[in-house]
């Protein structure tokens, strides 16, 4: 069973709302706009179980540093 739902935190690159995607194999903080993506496996997030907005904050932080470096590689 997948569990998915949509974040406060918005993509730096396109500004849509960003989606937390909860699967068997892991957890994924996502932007459908951009396609892009922030993976981490089950077990190492089970380390934050006990403060879900850090596991959140980390990851949208990951995504907004993949998509500034997206941007950057599209402009030259």
């Amino acid at each position: 069973m997948c569990m998915r739902m949509k974040l406060v935190d918005r993509c730096p690159a396109c500004r849509s709302r960003l989606e937390f995607v909860e699967q068997k194999d892991g957890i994924y903080v996502l932007c459908r706009r951009c396609r892009i993506a922030v993976y981490m496996p089950t077990e190492t997030a089970a380390e934050y179980a006990a403060n879900f907005p850090a596991l959140i904050t980390a990851m949208t932080e990951e995504l907004a540093n993949m998509a500034k470096k997206i941007k950057q590689k599209r402009r030259n």
